[in-house]
């Protein structure tokens, strides 16, 4: 759990103790703002008063409890949990990402403060953990960017000095058409499944530079189980520090799995109807699965000034579903085909002089990523209103 729990995009372990003493030596000295506490923390016998002496130690800190085995005390151990704004609890043995996710970030939406009340408040510090691993899963029901979007991304990532894996799991469309990836890659990709050697799937794709890319066949009807996909993850986020999935359009197997084993999603609107309501429809299907604080929504080929994004905008935040941000992002028009087979991506090409490029450093500061280097020019709070 601590192995997974520091992997989480926004979250730095501060330390683990193991009793009752350590703790507290640990919250004399930690700035950690959440407590994960176990309720069979060694030399802890009375949970009820090991919580009221932490509220004393650290009163502003949020506890997370995990209870264990329900007993015939839980029920009541529960009510004093909420009783003491505790809210959130987890009873039972094993427990998963989705929950463990849950857990981490469900206090944000019902306590969330906007930045500028943070100043007003004169908070002495305000911390940003700049962006070192994650999982980014892309997805949509419709064609309306996904790949195009992964395609500038994984360059993004890998010029801005992070070790980047993209897995395209989209029958090859994003690497085998924007990349001109050589037909010798699908064969490898083949070779290593029947093999079972997922092991070797890092030194045997194509790569360029920092960046490693997994792709089928163009066009293939034959798609990556969901066990060789999970395998190929394993590999990927072992020796990548961003793992890119440019999924499929709608839900598939392969697209729950990556959903459940990201931490950035982007769901990908259009400045259209049509897409918007074939969005609903996936994310209705969703369910549980879908995170508000892990995904942004991306409206695709539209300028924030046009009448047609300022629509798509606000049916967006009209939504039951909310999400993490709105985000534009321009059309890169022609030039995207231009560069086909070519190796290169606009987001390269085309610096510093579109709102294409700085709608991708836009995004990319939304999730904390490294600053780009070669280009100083920023823009903020593109997302209409």
């Amino acid at each position: 759990m601590q192995i997974y729990i520091s992997q989480e995009y926004g979250v730095d372990v501060s330390e683990v103790a193991d009793n009752e003493q350590e703790l507290f030596e640990v919250l004399n000295y930690s700035r950690a703002d959440t407590l994960m506490l176990s309720r069979y923390l060694k030399g802890s016998d009375n949970p009820r008063l090991l919580i009221e002496r932490i509220r004393t130690a650290r009163p502003e800190i949020r506890i997370v409890y995990l209870y264990g085995v329900a007993d015939s005390e839980t029920e009541k151990f529960i009510k004093y949990l909420i009783s003491n704004n505790i809210t959130d609890y987890y009873v039972g043995v094993n427990i998963s990402s989705l929950v463990l996710r849950r857990l981490l970030f469900g206090g944000d939406t019902q306590s969330k403060v906007k930045m500028k009340d943070l100043f007003k408040k004169k908070a002495k510090t305000v911390w940003f953990k700049e962006l070192d691993k994650a999982v980014i899963t892309i997805y949509s029901n419709s064609s309306n960017g996904k790949s195009h979007l992964a395609w500038n991304m994984a360059s993004a990532f890998e010029k801005r000095g992070y070790q980047t894996t993209l897995i395209n799991i989209d029958r090859g469309y994003s690497a085998n058409l924007y990349f001109g990836i050589d037909s010798m890659y699908y064969d490898l990709l083949d070779y290593l499944v029947a093999r079972e050697e997922h092991q070797n799937i890092l030194d045997c794709c194509y790569k360029k530079g920092n960046l490693n890319i997994i792709t089928g066949r163009l066009g293939s009807e034959k798609t990556l189980s969901s066990e060789d996909f999970l395998k190929f993850l394993y590999f990927a986020r072992s020796k990548s520090d961003i793992v890119i999935i440019d999924t499929y359009t709608g839900l598939y197997d392969t697209t729950y799995q990556a959903i459940n084993n990201s931490n950035i999603d982007f769901i990908i609107f259009d400045c259209d109807l049509m897409h918007l309501h074939l969005n609903k429809l996936m994310l209705e299907k969703l369910d549980s699965i879908f995170i508000e604080n892990k995904t942004y929504a991306i409206i695709n080929n539209g300028e924030p000034v046009s009448a047609s994004y300022k629509y798509i905008y606000k049916q967006i935040s009209k939504m039951n579903t909310k999400f993490k941000a709105i985000l534009p992002l321009s059309s890169c028009g022609s030039l995207g085909c231009d560069l086909m087979n070519t190796s290169k991506t606009p987001y390269e090409v085309d610096k510093c002089n579109s709102s294409f490029y700085l709608d991708m450093n836009n995004i990319l500061d939304a999730i904390n990523a490294r600053g780009a280097e070669s280009c100083t020019k920023r823009i903020f709070g593109r997302g209409g209103s």
